[in-house]
Order: structure tokens, then C-alpha cells, then sequence
């Protein structure tokens, strides 16, 4: 079994699983990083996954398809930027091969988010962050957001492990820290992240139950709380 993630651009992550030759990449947005990280296991993977639409996480379907004969999978709301070869809307199970993931539909940062669980996994996209969640500037929608939250994310395991599609915790921390100067969790982790950008590794993934702790979006009573918060952060400088 490999599970691994690798970052490009600023702060993107691409991630890699594996069961025996079975292989998914998730949110390759950037072709030659994620080839450059299959073939580092001499995996040649057989389908792409994508949490959303979004460019900075789909850019690099279309030549990874082109080249390695992937099958391309995501939420047909989302289609007009990946163009799937399978929709996986209203597929609570994925069976690919000798992988099988649970698919959570996760609308509000776009139309077709959706969330993939994998071996106590998280596959979280755009929409949770590490003390954030998605914004929804960009064809979103934050009502659909508070949904995702109060309802299918909710309800997701303690255990957990947490994988997002972008590294924001230095910027989401000091903000959660803004609304809750006492929160000693958070302020933990916010050390424990920066010791790791100074040694030079990614951060360690909490698991959901450690996340809800730190991060106010998972803990918003009902959804004008959550959307509050939302246009909170949105206009929030730090």
C-alpha cells in the first residue's frame, strides 16, 4: 500500500495511493510533479480523482490522460474543467481495481466538491482546510458550504486523518487563534507546524477529531454561524 503526497506551486499537494499495481492520483494539477511522483514507486497509475474543478488541482488531467491512458474521475457538476470519464455523483463507494473509497458530495466551494475517505484518510480537496474550509469566491457558495459542514462532514469519524488540498495552516492558525486568543490547541499547533517548515518537512495531518478542535468552520452551531464566519474570514488581513 502507498499513500503519499507531494507539493507544487506554493502550496498545492498532489496525492498518490496504491493497492499493488492499482493506482489513483488524487488532484494532479500539475502534470510533471505528479508523474515525477509515480514514477518514484515505478507506479503507473490507472485513474485521476479530482475533488473539484478547480484549475490549480485539474491543470494536469488532460496531458497525464493523454500520456498515460488514465481514466479521469470527478463530479459531473464540475465537468466543464476536467471532463470525466466517469461521474461520480451519487456513488457512495468507488471499487477501482483493489482501491475502494467512500465519496462524501461536499458542495459549496464549488458545485461538484466532493471529499474521498481512503484507509482512515481524508481527501479533503478545497473544502477542508487545516483551521479553514474552502472559500467561495469562485463559482461557489457559502449556504451549500454550511450544508457540507452541518451535514455529511459532520458526521465523518473522529480518527480520521485529515488531507487537504492546499497547506494554508500558516495562514488559517493565527486567524483561528484571532477568534479564540485562549484556544491552546490551536496555538499547539500553530508551533508544531512552524517547527516543521524549519526543519524543512511538511506538516504532520491531524485527524478530524484534533481539527475540530482548532478550526471554528467545524464547530459553527447552524449555518448563518458558518457563513458569518465565512465573510469573517474572507475580509479577515491577520
Amino acid at each position: 500500500m502507498i499513500f503519499e503526497r507531494r507539493r507544487y506551486f506554493s502550496d498545492n499537494y498532489v496525492y498518490l495511493l496504491a493497492e499493488g499495481a492499482d493506482a489513483a492520483l488524487v488532484d494532479p494539477g500539475d502534470a510533471d510533479v505528479a508523474a515525477a511522483l509515480c514514477q518514484s514507486h515505478g507506479i503507473r497509475p490507472r485513474w485521476i480523482l479530482h475533488t473539484h474543478g478547480h484549475a490549480d488541482h485539474s491543470g494536469g488531467s488532460a496531458a497525464l490522460r493523454a500520456s498515460l491512458g488514465v481514466r479521469v474521475l470527478g463530479h459531473r457538476d464540475d465537468a466543464a474543467w476536467f471532463a470525466p470519464d466517469e461521474d461520480v455523483a451519487g456513488r457512495p463507494v468507488l471499487r477501482l481495481g483493489a482501491l475502494e473509497l467512500a465519496v462524501h458530495e461536499t458542495p459549496g466551494h464549488t458545485p461538484g466538491s466532493v471529499i474521498y475517505e481512503w484507509k482512515g484518510r481524508l481527501l479533503t480537496g478545497d473544502t477542508l482546510f487545516w483551521a479553514g474550509a474552502g472559500n467561495c469566491r469562485h463559482g461557489g457558495d457559502p449556504a451549500r458550504l454550511a450544508a457540507s459542514f452541518l451535514g455529511p462532514i459532520a458526521r465523518l469519524a473522529g480518527a480520521l486523518e485529515v488531507h487537504p488540498g492546499h497547506d494554508y495552516a500558516e495562514r488559517n492558525l493565527p486567524w483561528a487563534l484571532h477568534l479564540e486568543p485562549g484556544n491552546a490547541a490551536a496555538r499547539a499547533r500553530l508551533a508544531a507546524v512552524q517547527a516543521a517548515r524549519a526543519a524543512g518537512r511538511e506538516p504532520d495531518p491531524p485527524d478530524l477529531g484534533d481539527e475540530r478542535a482548532v478550526n471554528p468552520f467545524l464547530r459553527a452551531p447552524d449555518a448563518a454561524a458558518f457563513v458569518a464566519l465565512r465573510r469573517q474570514r474572507d475580509g479577515w488581513a491577520g
